[in-house]
């Protein structure tokens, strides 16, 4: 792919050559929870205008779970890192938002996953047929809200590439995922593999999209995407960890055992005792219903002493430092000192735990 084009332009029509250097290491918090209200408001906005009932509903309903809007609160911080003011990427921001949340709704119906957020899934709530169609929908959303923005017509195609491409990405990583216990694939390199397509794109995507507004070369924006792909290893990693030793909001814990999913759990257990294989790849085989709440105790008590759930742990921490430390960054240092306090704040409750 030749991401080579003219150089792009910020707003103002100022040339990233051109664009201030931050005086502060940090964003403002207020500027940037400000714009992410604003986020939030323009998704309601964009869904009552272009969409139809029952449609509308549903969606609206399922963005009023909230969530922690990670992937937005990304673009508006990378581009204060970048010397932007966060309100110049509110609808980029949103795009990102849109494009998450509709793979939320197509992963909770693949995993058969009942509830999101403290409440119920929306496959649950209006059918597996209607949830196909809100994930749907909101895959174009992505697309859609980038004509709000303010941002010149070559802009705005390459983000709706980095959109794409990314989201792309993301497929082919939650299609890996649903094909490593079928071909019993349960080492760490192709549950990384994994791990980074399903989750790294959408970290590495708001952080590509804001160094396109800033005025990179798209090449370079796009380098410094990947170069943030650990972020999202990192958080599967913990999502993993917290399934079975914290709270994820999802109901019940151990749905990861219970959907047979090859967890960093797993991975790390079985490289502690390869004797478990055939027993921990029959009870992922079982289905979902006849996993019982003993068997979940019973894996996550041996998962706990086995030293498996420490060589998970290991895992975050190596992604962290690796993310942290990646030379790419080395020519933006306030874009290295997020990913440094984002790769931080994802590692934080599984420091927590490895430390108990």
């Amino acid at each position: 792919m030749n991401h080579s084009q003219p150089h792009l332009r910020l707003v103002s029509g100022t040339s990233r050559s051109a664009r201030p250097h931050l005086k502060t290491r940090y964003p403002s918090p207020n500027k940037v929870q400000l714009a992410l209200e604003e986020v939030a408001l323009l998704m309601s906005e964009v869904v009552d205008e272009c969409i139809v009932d029952p449609l509308r509903t549903m969606i609206t309903e399922h963005l009023q779970t909230g969530g922690k809007r990670i992937r937005a609160r990304t673009a508006l911080e990378a581009a204060a890192a970048l010397g932007m003011d966060p309100q110049a990427v509110i609808e980029i921001a949103a795009a990102c938002e849109f494009l998450h949340n509709a793979t939320l709704v197509h992963d909770d119906l693949q995993d058969g996953d009942t509830v999101r957020r403290g409440a119920p899934t929306v496959w649950v709530r209006h059918g597996k047929a209607q949830a196909i169609n809100v994930g749907d929908v909101m895959l174009m959303m992505s697309t859609l809200v980038l004509r709000e923005s303010a941002f010149d017509a070559a802009t705005r195609w390459w983000l709706s590439e980095a959109l794409s491409s990314r989201a792309v990405a993301t497929a082919a990583g939650q299609s890996l995922e649903l094909a490593l216990l079928q071909n019993e694939w349960v080492d760490r390199e192709r549950y990384l593999k994994a791990a980074s397509g399903k989750s790294g794109p959408f970290f590495a995507l708001p952080i590509e999209a804001a160094a396109l507004c800033a005025g990179l070369d798209p090449e370079l924006a796009h380098s410094i995407g990947d170069a943030t792909l650990g972020l999202g290893s990192l958080f599967q990693v913990r999502d993993d960890i917290l399934d079975l030793f914290g709270d994820k909001g999802r109901g019940a814990q151990g749905n990861d055992l219970r959907e047979g999913k090859i967890s960093a759990v797993v991975v790390g257990h079985l490289e502690a005792c390869p004797e478990d294989r055939q027993p921990l790849l029959h009870l992922l085989r079982k289905e979902r219903d006849a996993t019982t709440d003993e068997d979940i105790a019973f894996w996550t008590q041996r998962f706990k002493h086995s030293g498996g759930l420490q060589n998970a742990c290991d895992i975050a921490t190596q992604l962290a430092d690796t993310v942290s430390n990646s030379p790419i960054l080395d020519a933006e240092p306030n874009l290295r000192e997020l990913t440094r306090r984002t790769a931080a704040t994802i590692a934080t409750p599984v420091e927590a735990l490895a430390n108990q």
